[in-house]
């Protein structure tokens, strides 16, 4: 009997045992090696930069998961990134004096409207990061450049206008006979600068008559209508830099030495770009009309100044005995227009939107800060404000996943330089507090800088 017993004691026992292994493992927790953050969400562009007036750009942008909801943290990783796709071509527009002024009204003006500056996006790459919290994403935006430029100009009114205006000049060879079609080079030249000056102002830019300019460069009526005596051909030695006795400047300017001297410095008051259409040939066959014309564009904004761009487009028309010479040559016109918008302005469109932006703007960065308790992260962000200057600005903090195992803090501050001479800033902080922290990760484009803290 007590041999009995013995048996179910030791038979409970082995039960007992037993149960555990049969219930299945409990899941460990998330290991602190895996620990994923945007430097881990990797993806490559499709798109191509197949306009002057386009930038590609990719970013990498994060949104927290509220409720397991991962499509509505994408949708809003996705608008973040919009806005930081943006920004980063606005800072490719604006000296880094004028963008630290005001990113604060940047930021605020295109982010009610994201969209009408963006012509593509796709998302090249996604996951969950930080603890499974966020959901990280690198997306590549097809900015356009253009309108940018021209909300920055009109809107924002943060660029002069000169630098979306060009001057243009139509000239012709001395000996152009226009006889044969019986047209004067007048209404070759008006023709040319209307369609010119639709164009542009569709494009945001203006394009202003040489003559318009010349006005411009005076303000008293007297000199005005001594300005305007300028011939064309004087108007360009000036654009050349050429002196005035080698233009052979009439004494119409008095003081036409000095008039030279300051009038190219004027007129960079007034545009950015001077383009010249010279008129090389207009011939006519019995069924058919030719016109030849060489373009150059030169950039005036710059101390080396000089052509960027030179072309010459032949254009051809075919018509029968009885075509109206008047009519085929207005064709003419319209069909030289058409190949200089196709092959000459995209040139021009990009040195007007090519801008010396020396200097380290104020960048938006996330000091994303891993196993720090609410007291370190309270001594960091009060470090940082300490330190705070023109190259660095405390934003605010975000401490939703304080209470996370590891705890998560991210700090917003805004930053002008290099993303690795931040971090070098950041741990000199961290020594000066006393607090122990590993290097993080950093590369060009991520602004995300994680800290680690390390256990003494």
């Amino acid at each position: 009997m007590q041999f009995k017993n013995l048996l179910y004691v030791i038979s409970a026992i082995a039960i007992l045992l037993w149960l555990p292994s049969c219930g299945g493992s409990k899941p460990s927790p998330r290991s602190v090696e895996n620990f994923l953050t945007l430097a881990d969400v990797l993806g490559k562009s499709s798109f191509n930069e197949d306009s002057p007036e386009i930038r590609v750009i990719n970013v990498k942008a994060k949104a927290f998961i509220k409720q397991d909801d991962t499509r509505t943290a994408r949708q809003k990783a996705m608008g973040i990134a919009s806005n930081m796709a943006v920004d980063s071509m606005v800072r490719e527009l604006l000296s880094s004096e004028t963008y630290n002024k005001h990113f604060a009204d940047i930021e605020t003006f295109f982010s009610k409207d994201i969209q009408k500056f963006i012509d593509a996006s796709e998302v090249n790459g996604e996951k969950r990061i930080y603890l499974d919290k966020y959901y990280g994403i690198s997306a590549s935006f097809k900015v356009n450049r253009q309108k940018v430029l021209v909300a920055l100009q009109k809107d924002l009114k943060l660029i002069d206008n000169s630098m979306s205006t060009l001057i243009t000049i139509i000239t012709s060879k001395k000996d152009l006979d226009l006889s044969s079609v019986n047209f004067k080079f007048q209404d070759i030249e008006d023709a040319l600068m209307n369609q010119i000056q639709t164009d542009l102002n569709q494009r945001g830019l203006r394009a202003m008559d040489y003559r318009n300019a010349l006005v411009s460069l005076q303000t008293d009526e007297v000199k005005k209508k001594e300005v305007e005596k300028i011939s064309k051909e004087q108007f360009m030695a000036m654009i050349s830099g050429s002196k005035a006795g080698q233009a052979n400047l009439n004494q119409q300017v008095e003081n036409a030495e000095s008039f030279y001297t300051t009038g190219l410095t004027l007129l960079k008051k007034l545009a950015r770009v001077v383009v010249e259409i010279n008129i090389l040939t207009v011939s006519k066959k019995p069924e058919s009309m030719s016109l030849s014309l060489n373009v150059t564009a030169k950039n005036i904004s710059t101390g080396t100044g000089g052509a960027f761009a030179n072309q010459v487009i032949p254009i051809a028309r075919k018509g029968g005995a009885k075509t109206d010479d008047a009519m085929m040559l207005t064709a003419l016109i319209g069909d030289a227009y058409e190949a200089i918008a196709a092959k000459f302005i995209p040139q021009v469109i990009k040195e007007m939107s090519t801008i010396d932006t020396k200097g380290n703007k104020l960048v938006a960065y996330d000091l994303v800060l891993k196993g720090f308790d609410g007291k370190d992260s309270r001594k960091i962000r009060k470090a940082i404000q300490s330190s705070q200057g023109d190259q660095f600005r405390y934003i605010d903090f975000d401490n939703t996943l304080s209470r996370a195992e590891p705890p998560m803090n991210v700090v917003f501050v805004r930053y002008a330089g290099k993303t690795s001479e931040l971090g070098d800033k950041m741990m000199e902080l961290f020594d000066g507090e006393g607090i122990s922290a590993q290097e993080p990760l950093v590369a060009p484009g991520l602004t995300d800088v994680v800290f680690s803290k390390l256990e003494k």
